[in-house]
């Protein structure tokens, strides 16, 4: 009950909701972060099984590993650059708190896609202005309130919050150049294994 209440306040006033996520630090539990993270993974699974296929951009058969990465890595991403970046420029939450700020920042997208699904199996191709109209207000939606935990949670100024995004997104950038050229070198290294492990076999 708390997590729904919760995600209402989140909707409807989400200063106190991200204020009153700060001020309960001491009784922090994990919990609503994975309850909100299964939920979004339920709705992405839904969506890309029911979306009418005029108004999907998959093709036939959708890489669902893919897909729901879409959603939790950049997510993730941020949770982590944005904990960097306030605790250099002296921010006030810890990395559970954005974390729990941005699985709630995730209640627009949980509540809107599973009915804009359903409307999708009415909708013929040439109202798919609508369509993709709602998708983008309810991700829009998404990254509002994640700007609104960056601000109220950390106490910063809009001047402030404005650096702190800045800095923010191009250290996911830096992470996921990293972590690319992490999985290029490592499967360069397993390749030149494989055939060295190939030309041992042939020649014992």
């Amino acid at each position: 009950m708390k997590v729904l209440k919760m995600s209402l306040l989140v909707l409807f006033h989400p200063v106190v909701a991200f204020t009153y996520i700060q001020k309960e630090r001491e009784n922090f539990k994990w919990y609503p972060v994975a309850v909100l993270l299964g939920l979004a993974v339920l709705v992405k699974l839904f969506s890309l099984q029911f979306t009418h296929y005029p108004l999907s951009n998959l093709g036939t058969r959708p890489n669902l590993l893919f897909e729901c990465a879409t959603l939790f890595v950049p997510l993730i991403s941020w949770a982590v650059a944005s904990y960097l970046m306030t605790t250099i420029m002296d921010g006030e939450t810890m990395f559970r708190e954005s974390m729990l700020a941005a699985s709630y920042a995730l209640v627009p997208y949980i509540l809107i896609t599973v009915p804009l699904t359903l409307l999708s199996r009415i909708l013929e191709l040439n109202q798919g202005g609508l369509f993709y109209s709602v998708e983008a207000i309810a991700l829009g939606w998404v990254v509002v309130l994640i700007i609104i935990s960056l601000k109220v949670m950390n106490h910063f100024s809009g001047g402030k919050t404005l650096v702190i995004i800045l800095l923010s997104l191009f250290t996911v950038a830096i992470l996921w150049v990293a972590v690319a050229l992490l999985y290029t070198l490592c499967a360069q290294f397993i390749d030149f294994l494989v055939q060295v492990f190939t030309e041992i076999r042939y020649r014992f």
